[in-house]
């Protein structure tokens, strides 16, 4: 056995989420082993769908939806339909999102998981092993000291070759069946939400029409998906239905079958992908344990009918980043990583059973049930007073959080001006924590002590709004969410989300709320909003 690989952070699992905490880490500069099992990166789609969070995330990484290719953005609905082709539901996708990118947008995930590795390759505290599958860990006060075997390309191991890791932490991103996860010994939260659906993507080999390009076919004998797969591609997918088995729809014949209904054959496209999986709802009890913690499908499960799954595992990364960074340089607690799960599993249970409950629409089976779903929509989509009250956005709780009405929720990224260029308030400020403020004076209502602490602590303070201030407010973004807050200073923490929104007095106190809680020495607050 070779001498262990010794780092600060392991991530077993190098997807999208794996792969992004890497990145991260290393621009901190914390040495990163990332330890995935397959020899090489899976060539085949599986995510297809970002929101405009996640590309605001995936612009700090360094991948930007405007110039990048392998992103698209849509600027359409997200139609409905039932059995007889009649508008059921259309969700309003079209436009730009609050974090300043469009609402939706679709992508290959190969093509996007080849970028942020050149990204990660770019750092030189990052290594990343393909072909090792991690088999043991053993935890000591330290850190934790993981073995893995040779993972052959066959996909079977080799026992006899071994290879050994050790880090002060480890992620696991290391999907739905997590091993990580299993050596922390930490149960699921079943919702029982289980349908069986083949997935296809398809390439045509010229352009094609769609319309609508992404909608839901509610038929009851039938259930399908039909939405863009990134640029140049497509993607259908089929329920299960119970005179159906698994063995019999996952064929090329089968797949070729259901998609020529659309006017695909193997004449004008290519079959990139068929394969069966099954749909689920679960979040882990526990998100962290000890020294192990979990992040992405290791800690949660949604059906893929909001198109939130990638979503929120990249949202874990920008949430555990930051944590990790101030515990490993000392500046906080062990303690402080406990309140990652708290914030994040009341986030993603939003986005679970939204995605369930659009899935508990599609996947009615049976006529007469779908019948009075179809009625029932179709009567809120001509009078929308008959449509349930719209939620709340989702938004983080008991964490480090402070007492404003908005807190733990997404903050807005407008463009702003330094006086000599235009960008995205992000690629301004940079990332990490900032106050921002419409008043000039916000510096001097700082106190010495509070000021020095932030300093340390690289919080950046700056003044946005008319010229004269620090930042241009270009498009009257901040005027109208400063507006909305009814305040003056607002904290935004390093993944984007509001800290506290305070007048020009209480900045002084929230501040050092914000200390002690990040010191381990206040409580989370319990924000329900």
């Amino acid at each position: 056995m070779t001498e262990p690989v010794e780092v600060d952070v392991v991530v077993v699992g190098y997807g999208p989420v794996g792969q992004f905490l890497s990145l991260q880490l290393a621009r901190k500069g914390w040495t990163v082993a990332a330890v995935e099992r397959w020899p090489s990166f899976y060539p085949l789609p599986r995510a297809v769908h970002l929101d405009d969070e996640v590309a605001r995330l995936l612009q700090w990484a360094g991948i930007r939806p405007d110039t990048n290719p392998v992103i698209e953005p849509y600027d359409n609905h997200y139609t409905w339909r039932n059995a007889d082709m009649e508008d059921l539901l259309r969700i309003d996708w079209r436009g730009m999102g609050r974090s300043g990118w469009p609402n939706a947008n679709f992508f290959h995930q190969p093509d996007l998981e080849r970028e942020l590795h050149k990204l990660v390759q770019a750092e030189d505290n990052v290594q990343v092993f393909h072909g090792w599958q991690v088999v043991d860990t053993a935890e000591d006060a330290d850190g934790v000291t993981l073995t893995a075997h040779q993972m052959q390309e066959s996909a079977t191991l080799d026992p006899s070759v071994t290879k050994t890791f050790r880090g002060r932490y480890v992620v696991g991103a290391d999907g739905a069946n997590s091993f990580v996860r299993s050596q922390m010994g930490v149960g699921v939260q079943d919702l029982g939400f289980k349908f069986d659906w083949l997935i296809v993507d398809v390439v045509p080999d010229e352009p094609m029409t769609f319309d609508p390009p992404a909608w839901q076919w509610c038929n009851p004998t039938n259930p399908t998906t039909i939405v863009p797969g990134g640029p140049g591609r497509r993607r259908w997918e089929f329920m299960r239905m119970p005179s159906e088995t698994i063995e019999e729809m996952n064929t090329e014949e089968y797949a070729w079958r259901r998609v020529s209904e659309w006017g695909l054959t193997p004449d004008n496209a290519k079959l990139e992908k068929h394969a069966v999986y099954t749909f689920r709802a679960q979040w882990a009890d526990t998100w962290r344990k000890g020294r192990m913690v979990l992040a992405g499908d290791a800690a949660h499960l949604m059906p893929p009918f909001a198109g939130q799954g990638m979503c929120a595992g990249i949202r874990d990364g920008a949430n555990l980043t930051w944590r990790l960074d101030r515990v490993l340089s000392g500046a906080s607690p062990d303690s402080l990583l406990d309140t990652y799960g708290t914030e994040r599993t009341t986030h993603v249970r939003y986005f679970i059973n939204f995605s369930m409950g659009l899935g508990n629409v599609i996947c009615i089976s049976d006529a007469e049930a779908a019948a009075g779903r179809d009625a029932g929509m179709r009567a809120a989509l001509e009078d929308p007073s008959l449509a349930p009250e719209p939620e709340a956005p989702p938004h983080l709780e008991n964490g480090v959080l402070g007492f404003h009405p908005a807190t733990g929720y997404l903050t807005p990224q407008g463009r702003v001006s330094d006086g000599t260029t235009t960008a995205l308030l992000d690629d301004v400020r940079g990332y990490g924590w900032t106050v921002l403020s419409t008043r000039p004076e916000v510096a001097d209502a700082i106190s010495p002590d509070i000021k020095a602490w932030a300093e340390e602590n690289s919080v950046r303070v700056l003044t946005v709004g008319a010229e004269g201030l620090d930042l241009q407010d270009v498009d009257g973004t901040y005027k109208e969410w400063f507006a909305e807050l009814e305040t003056e200073v607002a904290v935004i923490r390093p993944d984007f989300y509001l800290y506290d929104a305070v007048p020009l007095a209480g900045l002084d106190q929230t501040l050092n709320l914000l200390r002690e809680q990040l010191a381990g020495a206040a409580k989370p607050a319990a924000v329900t909003g």
